[in-house]
């Protein structure tokens, strides 16, 4: 049971005698396994309860066991069917039952003596966190979680449940002291607590399929069922001969880490790096990470122990490295954008023509192979972050004196136009990014996953303005459009206006071809820094001259590694079940690479790698987006109509600004609408395979089935994208594949959609809806009424726009539910936590409305005019319920979406700064007339105010008179 040893995970030196083991070292381990069952209790939301949830069971099994132990919890002492845990941190009944004499004592601050480590595995370790202590314990516990002091300890949840304390030199070390000291068979010991949360070392998969992939065989995992799940105190009672096999089949988290361990062995052998074998981290990115860096290391032909010199290779090219850069611009260059997310005809919501929703095949996997990464220090050009006279190059001028030093793929530069102009010519080309108000703080992409709150302070705002840039990244592929696909006088004002704020670039005259010449380069280098002051009155300047050594040396990601991967991936089939765990887990391997490259933890990650592949990524969904007249292009693919895609009139080429808003332009003349790859316009017909309906494609007489469709149609789309866009090379180095083919679909905001065939619909996709049904609730008089618990507003949304777009029915206040991370328990545990029983791991509640107006369906001309849409936005939503949809309400109360798209798409595009200033009672002040309140906003306030109560956030004596007061007061919520 316990240790004097150990090397994250592994553990050696079992310990016999406690008395010997502390002659020898001043810390033990006690490697547990946890977890527990609980539920959460229901309750009348017009009478609603403090009691969240109850805890019924603890289970603990020592890392040796091959079983645990079931323990019930003081929450369900009354129906006990196991002994009932009694200690303040219950691991100690563990040990209890174990034979040893233990009593546990809380004291002012951790102690001086000799400290015995609880190293707790579970999966999503939040969940149990809060259950396996008790009293005064959890109060200790509560205060790490909320602790702001690094120095004092902390527990915090990102991918993972850890806990960290930082230490001299800002050393940090994976545990926290807890006010505890434990006598354990006589000894005095200082009690630490670490976390080895599983929930992260495959990614985003269930502990089952993690298990699965590690081998470890979970037998009793498919006991109960989910409806069985919602009321585990009564299986406890009345099955509990199936609750004591379930139960403890969530406590092989260490075996699985070990049989990871064994995974990882084949994987390093399959790369012929065996000798750089490092354990597999806790979250798949550092794993990966540390593969990365092993094949480096062989590269360069250096030893594990020569780490620090990738490393330091490495570093000039790491977001980190551009985060210290606190007073220049180059700190813009840490951040690495995401896709294209655009929606690229916003006055359509539904279509009921033939529909395909094609992908770029394996787009970030494929940019990957495609992209070399570079050791060695760039050159990097930047100016003084707050000043107003900074003289920055324009396009033109920075490709005039640097053009013939950039590499293709191994540069990157930030542009923006002048603050106080407007382009003459459209573009949606370009991405432009407003950063927060301290650009040190920027999240790369991996780091958004760990962001509870996304708000300007974070990550600033990236949007497409169609005659305004800000610190748009380009690229050589933004090159190839302006030199290729730009009339002339676009090219020239782009030129001419785009100032380059920031670049990074690898001169091509100092690249090495070999590791030796690369090496001497280094070791030869004999370049000093200087500074001279120059002063004389009114002219006094400062001139700094840096030499450090830019020799660098590249090696191609597919040749490095990605390759590789892939061929050893082929070898297990995913069909096979033996074989299925390692086809999982290499594809897992080539996903993870490009989310290093961008990342600010691993000393591997390079920001002009990441940004060079997400940009090919977001220039080749832009060929996508116009060739096809596609809907709403997100990330790697769009859907498109297959016999309405854009082709160039006779003798003439597609041009950027032809393209820009084609779908007001069809009627005008300036392209051809045509078929996809046929003179005939293609037909269709349904047909049965199994239980699912197919759609198969009749091309000029010829009948293909579903999947001869869509590999017809994905061959198509390269030989339509390169007819159209000739001499734009990055078409050549991606192919297209199509998910599925479709008879109708609705369309809403950037990335909401919902695809039918016949009269069979998918399932839809919506962000921040699951797909679960919500309690949905009415108030017909005082009191709430609840309507249905499978309420889905979005799938009834989407399926109205299909169906009805110019009748929508609207939406029903429902209860979203969501776990309650460490994080947002923190942040906002003065204003919502402070007096609820809610902790850490318990589901909690929100009321909502869906909200049909979505402002991010529409492209705006500059930041100002988005600006200025979104405040009055939310100005009006706060006061009403709702925004625009207010006067498009048809008489018999519902909405006239269609209307209401095609009106706010116009004005926007003409530049209205607000939708006010078309309506003529604004003229007058009486604009507040015309605002209706939604519907259901009085249900909305309703059920947030008892939530309010339910979570302590209002006494319960002062809920009725709140309640009763004017709806204005309330509105403030």
């Amino acid at each position: 049971m316990f240790y004097s040893k150990a090397d994250t995970y592994q553990y050696s030196q079992p310990i016999a005698s406690i008395s010997e083991a502390l002659l020898r070292t001043s810390r033990i381990y006690c490697p547990l396994d946890i977890d527990t069952e609980f539920t959460h209790l229901p309750y009348n939301l017009n009478r609603p309860t403090k009691e969240v949830s109850k805890t019924i069971t603890v289970q603990i099994k020592e890392i040796a066991s091959s079983e645990g132990k079931i323990y019930t919890h003081p929450d369900c002492a009354d129906i006990a069917k196991h002994p009932i845990a009694s200690y303040g941190f219950m691991p100690i009944d563990h040990l209890v039952a174990a034979g040893h004499k233990c009593v546990l004592t809380r004291v002012n601050q951790p102690t001086k003596l000799p400290v015995i480590q609880f190293d707790l595995y579970g999966f999503f370790l939040t969940a149990e966190l809060y259950r396996i202590v008790q009293g005064a314990y959890r109060d200790d516990i509560d205060e790490l979680v909320r602790s702001k002091n690094p120095k004092q300890g902390q527990i915090q949840m990102g991918r993972r449940l850890i806990a960290s304390t930082q230490f001299t030199g800002n050393k940090r070390e994976p545990w926290v002291y807890l006010p505890w000291v434990l006598e354990l068979d006589g000894h005095m010991l200082q009690v630490a607590l670490s976390f080895y949360d599983t929930c992260a070392v495959h990614g985003a998969v269930n502990y089952a399929t993690f298990c699965a992939n590690c081998g470890v065989k979970l037998k009793y995992k498919d006991t109960f069922t989910v409806e069985e799940k919602k009321q585990m105190i009564k299986m406890y009672l009345e099955c509990t001969k199936r609750f004591v096999d379930y139960a403890p089949g969530d406590l092989y988290n260490r075996q699985a880490l070990i049989k990871n361990m064994d995974r990882f062995r084949i994987i390093y052998s399959s790369l012929n790096i065996e000798e750089y074998f490092e354990a597999p981290r806790l979250t798949i990115g550092a794993t990966v990470a540390r593969i990365v860096r092993s094949k480096l290391l062989q590269f360069l032909g250096l030893d594990i122990k020569e780490k620090n010199q990738v490393i330091e290779f490495c570093r000039y090219g790491t977001a980190k490295y551009f985060k210290e850069y606190k007073r220049t611009t180059a700190v813009y260059n840490a951040k690495v954008d995401g896709g294209r997310c655009r929606n690229n005809r916003p006055n359509v919501a539904r279509s009921k023509r033939l529909i395909a929703d094609a992908d770029i095949a394996g787009c970030y996997g494929n940019g990957l192979k495609h992209q070399d990464y570079p050791l060695g220090r760039p050159i990097t050009l930047d100016y003084p972050l707050r000043s107003e006279i900074n003289d920055y190059l324009t396009l033109r001028q920075f490709l005039k004196k640097y053009r013939k030093e950039l590499v293709p793929g191994l540069w990157q530069a930030r542009v923006s136009t002048p603050d106080d102009y407007l382009l003459k010519y459209s573009q949606d080309f370009l991405v432009s990014w407003h950063p927060p108000k301290n650009p040190a703080n920027i999240p790369t992409d991996t780091e958004l996953e760990n962001t509870e709150w996304f708000t300007e302070d974070n990550i600033g705002t990236t949007k497409i303005y169609s005659k305004q840039v800000n610190l748009a990244l380009i690229q050589e592929d933004f090159l190839n459009w302006l030199e290729n696909t730009c009339t002339a006088r676009q090219r020239k004002e782009l030129l001419d206006k785009l100032h380059i704020v920031t670049a990074v670039f690898y001169p091509k005259s100092e690249q090495c071809t070999t590791v030796p010449q690369f090496l001497e380069a280094l070791k030869k280098h004999k370049g000093k820094n200087t500074t001279v002051a120059k002063v004389r009155r009114g002219q006094s300047k400062l001139i700094r001259i840096e030499q450090e050594c830019h020799a660098w040396i590249s090696v191609n990601m597919g040749d490095l590694l990605v390759n590789d991967l892939l061929a050893a991936r082929s070898m297990y089939s995913k069909k096979v079940p033996e074989q299925k765990p390692l086809n999982n887990l290499y594809k897992l391997c080539i996903n993870t690479i490009y989310g290093d490259m961008v990342s600010p933890f691993f000393d591997i990650g390079n920001v002009v790698v990441g940004n060079n592949i997400t940009a090919r990524a977001r220039a080749m969904a832009w060929y996508m987006e116009k060739g096809l007249n596609g809907f709403q292009t997100i990330t790697d693919g769009c859907a498109f109509e297959v016999n309405r895609v854009i082709s160039a009139k006779k003798d003439r080429e597609l041009r950027s600004e032809v393209l820009f808003e084609t779908y007001t332009k069809e009627v005008k003349g300036g392209f051809n609408v045509t078929p996809l790859g046929s003179e005939q316009e293609i037909e269709h017909y349904l047909y049965r395979e199994g239980e699912s309906s197919q759609v198969g494609l009749i091309i000029e007489g010829d009948k293909y089935d579903n999947q001869q469709s869509l590999s017809w149609l994905g061959g198509q789309i390269t030989i339509h994208l390169q007819k159209q866009f000739p001499n734009i090379p990055v078409i050549d180095k991606f192919k297209f594949e199509i998910k599925d083919i479709y008879t109708s679909a609705s369309f809403h905001g950037t990335a909401n959609y919902k695809f039918w065939i016949g009269d069979t619909e998918k399932k839809g996709k919506m962000r921040s809806y699951k797909k679960l049904g919500y309690d949905a609730y009415q108030l017909p008089g005082d009191d709430l009424q609840l309507l249905t618990s499978n309420y889905t507003p979005s799938e009834e949304f989407l399926r109205d726009l299909r169906n009805k777009p110019k009748r929508i029915d609207r939406c029903k206040t429902y209860l979203f539910n969501k776990i309650l991370k460490p994080g947002e328990y923190k942040k906002n545990y003065e204003t919502s936590w402070k007096n609820s029983e809610a902790f850490p791991g318990c589901t909690v509640e929100s009321a909502r409305l869906l909200r049909e107006c979505s402002l991010t369906q529409f492209t705006f001309q500059s930041k100002k005019q988005f600006d200025s849409w979104e405040r009055e936005q939310k100005r009006l939503r706060d006061r009403t319920g709702q925004s625009y949809e207010s006067w498009f309400i048809n008489d018999s109360g519902s909405l006239d979406f269609q209307e209401m798209i095609e009106t706010l798409d116009e004005m926007i595009r003409r530049g209205g700064m607000k939708y006010a200033s078309s309506r003529e009672a604004s003229k007058h002040w009486n604009l507040s007339r015309e605002y209706s309140d939604h519907p259901e906003y009085k249900c909305l306030l309703k059920a947030k105010h008892q939530l309010d109560i339910r979570y302590g956030r209002v006494e319960m004596e002062d809920s009725q008179e709140t309640a009763e007061a004017p709806i204005e007061v309330v509105r403030g919520d």
